[in-house]
């Protein structure tokens, strides 16, 4: 187990450094050795990450003194989180944290013993003052706590509690390739337990392998957030209409417009990696789009003049509605990005609006919970462009919603939406 934790440590000391998730994961493990098992590294990372407003707290009280070297002070994070969360025997923690410490730095594997040690002495009266503080109590920085209390008077706490669980498994079956009357038998016959909660949107009780469940090869589902699914319905498509969606990769929106309606579609991706993901979903659904490997601008020099029925506008944005799929984005994030962030969304707004015919719809879309990337843009938009028209959205009776936010429960994460109407 040391090496899983000195590898955890390794990738969330360059996430505290400012890197990325997924490409911390990368740079890690693409030259570890054959005997490092990944998922347990993916699995005490993301443990410590979603835990480590208590680690943090611990840590101010044990050591007095800065470490230097954070790749250590990482591996401590990651052995109180399995001393607290984990059911790990104590002694074997410890022994293993020091076997890595050992790795990281020989000369300071004393002082990663000694605190763990006297963490354990004084267990009990150090966890009872994690409700002390709301940093440790809620597990997200002090800023990020006092934002959602300020934006969600009665939901904030149930907000951040569900941000910290584990996200379902739900997937999006492909009308266009099995009913969902005979996909559902092929999940019976394989022992698969899952819940329908909409339509063609069930969720995996017990998450696995997408390879393993049946069908992914020939295109019968796509792994999809409940809430991202709404899109489609959403922008009111009818058959022969030319559409747009703007900001495409990886694609799951794209793959669900042409999975319901037959349309002419445009979907536009400026990142070369990221389009070539929505490549390979296509051809594993057996879809057809206009993959356009360009971004929006004042310019637009890809478009062909031709005005779009609906535009799909999914913008990038803080991933606050989506934290407890990317456990590393409550550390990343600062005050200040929301103001860069709702720059750049109002300046794409800006930029997609005039691709739009008249009478045409655009649905605006964020995975944040913070009112700075969604009202508050869409807002400055109207104020700005006399012939948008707020529309109105039906949401699902399965979705907890306060008018056009969703709120991150245990169907689907927190997504906002707003469908603009031009006059």
């Amino acid at each position: 187990m040391h090496e899983s934790q000195r590898y955890a440590a390794i990738i969330i000391d360059k996430v505290l450094g400012g890197s990325n998730l997924d490409l911390a994961f990368d740079k890690a493990l693409k030259n570890s050795d054959e005997f490092v098992q990944q998922s347990q590294v993916k699995a005490i990372t993301y443990g410590t990450l979603r835990y480590m407003g208590q680690s943090n707290y611990l840590i101010d009280i044990l050591i007095k003194n800065k470490i230097e070297n954070r790749v250590l002070e990482s591996l401590i994070h990651v052995a109180i989180y399995q001393l607290t969360q984990e059911a790990h025997s104590d002694f074997t923690v410890v022994d293993q944290a020091v076997r890595a410490a050992k790795k990281i730095d020989f000369r300071k594997s004393n002082l990663v013993n000694a605190v763990l040690r006297n963490f354990l002495r004084n267990k009990e009266a150090l966890i009872k003052g994690f409700v002390k503080q709301s940093e440790s109590k809620y597990n997200y920085p002090l800023w990020w706590v006092d934002k959602m209390k300020e934006q969600y008077q009665e939901h904030w706490e149930d907000i951040l509690r569900i941000g910290n669980e584990h996200p379902p498994m739900t997937i999006r079956i492909n009308k266009k390739n099995i009913a969902v009357e005979k996909y559902v038998v092929i999940l019976n016959d394989n022992n698969i337990s899952f819940r329908l909660i909409h339509d063609n949107a069930l969720i995996i009780e017990t998450p696995v392998n997408v390879q393993d469940i049946p069908g992914f090869d020939e295109g019968y589902f796509s792994v999809q957030d409940y809430g991202a699914q709404l899109a489609a319905n959403f922008l009111e498509l009818k058959d022969g209409q030319l559409v747009l969606d703007a900001c495409a990769a990886p694609g799951g929106k794209t793959t669900s417009i042409l999975e319901s309606y037959d349309v002419s579609l445009v979907s536009l991706e400026i990142n070369a990696i990221r389009a070539k993901k929505i490549d390979e979903n296509l051809k594993r659904l057996g879809l057809r789009t206009n993959l356009v490997k360009q971004g929006l601008d004042k310019e637009n020099l890809w478009w062909d003049k031709k005005a779009f029925d609906r535009i799909l506008l999914d913008v990038p944005c803080s991933a606050s509605g989506i934290v407890r799929r990317h456990v590393d984005i409550k550390w990343l994030r600062r005050p200040a990005d929301f103001i860069n962030f709702g720059k750049n969304q109002l300046e794409l707004l800006n930029n997609a609006w005039p691709l739009l015919k008249e009478n045409g719809k655009l649905l605006y879309v964020t995975c944040s919970v913070f009112q700075e990337e969604n009202n508050d843009v869409v807002t400055a938009f109207c104020k700005q462009h006399q012939d948008a028209k707020r529309g109105g959205l039906q949401f699902p009776e399965s979705v907890a919603h306060l008018k056009n936010q969703m709120l991150p429960s245990k169907n689907h994460d927190g997504l906002y939406y707003e469908i603009l109407e031009k006059n």
